[in-house]
């Protein structure tokens, strides 16, 4: 398959006809297929190789990656390997199952290099704070490139607190310039998380950023033809309990209807924090929050939603919600004031907490007769998803079905009365049940390979939304090779980000130069200078350094060079 790009179909769809595999990439069959430079011609500049260079070898890269499980990584992420031996690098390609591939980046931080799939969220807190903040350099936490600047840590603080959007948006966008020329990240590309749906079942479908047609926007408004929405998913849901943080999107996606919040990311308002269970949300000063509920707004048992249901909540999430604790760390007090109002005093000026707080996937409002009292560990029975969303809980049986009907009189009230989530075994099945018309959408993504099949589908329309979660490069500056500026720099050309579109994600998704996805227009940097793919241009920062290659190839330091020592603590900031 290797030779000129202009000459073959630049999709997997073409690679699956012409091997007879359905669903599944094959690494080694892909191998050569992406564009760039002809192998043979690639040479580093001629007065940069010598026969017996006096720098050290440049160590080898331990590339970590995961297992097939991730198809469009896995693919990607060998093919890269395969550039950096063009270059000059020996590499070490390990995939691994998720679990063994997580604690070697999150825990014993041995790798070199690694591509991720992270940084999902509406605010751009998340993905500006958990992969560069010195917060997260400890074990476990998202710091795995072990980045640490002086710098970065004020602006981390001076954009939290800058309450003035416009003013914020300048810290933010100086960041994300901050993270891609330093190279603390190599932005690769953004998913577009399309998802499948009936159009002879459903009409008036909404998907939005992130969440597609699982989107509470899409879930309230969407219109079946029999007064039943049903939808197909093959990731499990375990649980509806709106506290723990142990949840995967299927049980997010679930809770969301189920559990109001005081405001939600709003997509006709660039995804920014709008009153959803508030009638009001109000800021008196840059410190004080004034809330006032809707009016009329009930439990799905019947009794009335109150401010001190609001202060419950809060009091609740803080002291039991792993994920809530750590972000509303400006939260002082929360008082009810009248039975509809509610007033939040902070510390100091919290430009994330109407966003991560109030909007915030861990702030679902929960009844204070059903949960005064709970133990930490008490598991959260069926009899207790109690809720005020706008759909309300009916049955569940794991692995199968979940029921939930509509929540008459709600402030969002949707135009189906039942909607049904059926659990099928993977993505081949949940793909095969929409288009035999089992079901009327599926509300969780599919891989390219079956996305493509489903759109010849007369019957059938995709809705395209971009994911807020980007694929990203990481290196580990702990130690060498990528503590080295030059050695980071000239790997940020060795990407082949519109092949890696085109061919691994068969054109669902979108090259990005930032570190956000880009349908966040307002906190979007499109203004940083793409590295392109570019080997010869990769070889030349290096040579332009004093780095040399002997006659095999292999990749030396510049003869004067000192080799950096490991950090004694892989968690710690360098001394």
């Amino acid at each position: 398959m290797a030779g000129n790009a202009n000459h073959r179909e630049p999709t997997r769809r073409r690679f699956l006809r012409t091997t007879g595999v359905a669903g599944t990439v094959s690494v080694a069959a892909l191998a050569g297929c992406i564009s760039g430079d002809n192998d043979e011609d690639l040479a580093p500049p001629d007065d940069a190789v010598v026969d017996d260079p006096d720098g050290e070898p440049v160590p080898e890269i331990v590339y970590e990656n995961l297992d097939p499980d991730a198809p469009i990584r896995y693919w990607y992420g060998e093919e890269h390997a395969n550039r950096l031996r063009d270059i000059g690098f020996e590499v070490d390609y390990q995939s691994r199952a998720l679990d063994a591939h997580l604690e070697r980046l999150f825990d014993t931080r041995d790798y070199d290099y690694s591509v991720q799939r992270w940084l999902d969220g509406f605010d751009p807190d998340n993905a500006l704070r958990t992969p560069a903040s010195e917060a997260t350099l400890a074990e476990g936490g998202g710091n795995v490139a072990g980045y640490y600047d002086e710098e970065y840590e004020e602006l981390l603080s001076d954009q939290r607190s800058a309450v003035d959007e416009d003013e914020r948006q300048a810290i933010v966008h100086d960041m994300q310039e901050k993270l891609v020329t330093e190279h603390v990240l190599h932005p690769i590309i953004v998913q577009d998380r399309a998802m499948p749906y009936r159009t002879d079942a459903v009409s008036n479908v909404r998907g939005t950023l992130e969440d597609g047609l699982a989107s509470i926007w899409n879930m309230i408004q969407v219109e079946s033809e029999d007064g039943t929405l049903s939808a197909a998913s093959h990731e499990d849901l375990t649980s509806l309990d709106p506290v723990t943080g142990l949840v995967t999107r299927a049980n997010r996606d679930m809770i969301s209807l189920v559990y109001d919040r005081l405001m939600h990311a709003d997509p006709e308002q660039e995804y920014m924090p709008e009153p959803w269970a508030a009638e009001s949300v109000e800021w008196p000063d840059d410190t004080t929050v004034e809330v006032t509920l809707r009016e009329g707004m009930e439990w799905h048992d019947g009794e009335p939603v109150t401010a001190e249901d609001v202060v419950f909540t809060f009091e609740y999430h803080e002291e039991e919600n792993p994920d809530f604790g750590g972000l509303a760390e400006n939260l002082d007090t929360v008082e009810a004031e009248t039975d509809l109002d509610v007033r939040f005093d902070l510390s100091e000026p919290d430009a994330i907490f109407e966003s991560v707080i109030l909007a915030g996937r861990n702030s679902s409002l929960i009844p204070q007769h059903v949960w005064e009292g709970r133990e930490p560990d008490e598991i959260v029975d069926e009899e207790d998803y109690v809720g005020s969303g706008p759909f309300q809980f009916e049955s569940i049986s794991l692995g199968e079905e979940l029921r939930l009907s509509a929540h008459g009189g709600h402030h969002h009230e949707p135009n189906v009365d039942e909607f049904i989530r059926v659990e099928t075994a993977d993505a081949s099945s949940t793909a095969s049940v929409v288009q035999g018309g089992e079901v009327d959408m599926v509300n969780f993504d599919l891989p390219p390979d079956q996305l493509v099949t489903l759109e010849d589908d007369d019957d059938i329309e995709l809705e395209s939304a971009l994911m807020t979660s980007i694929h990203y490069g990481v290196m580990n500056q702990r130690r060498e090779p990528f503590v080295n500026d030059t050695v980071r720099h000239a790997t940020a050309h060795t990407i082949p980000r519109e092949e890696i579109v085109e061919i691994g994600a068969d054109g669902f998704g979108q090259v990005i130069t930032s570190t956000l996805s880009p349908d966040l227009e307002f906190w979007y940097n499109d203004g940083i200078d793409p590295y392109e793919y570019d080997l010869e241009r990769a070889m030349e920062i290096l040579a332009d350094d004093g780095f040399e290659w002997d006659t095999d190839g292999r990749l030396h330091y510049p003869p004067d060079y000192e080799m950096e020592e490991e950090w004694d603590d892989p968690n710690q900031p360098p001394s």
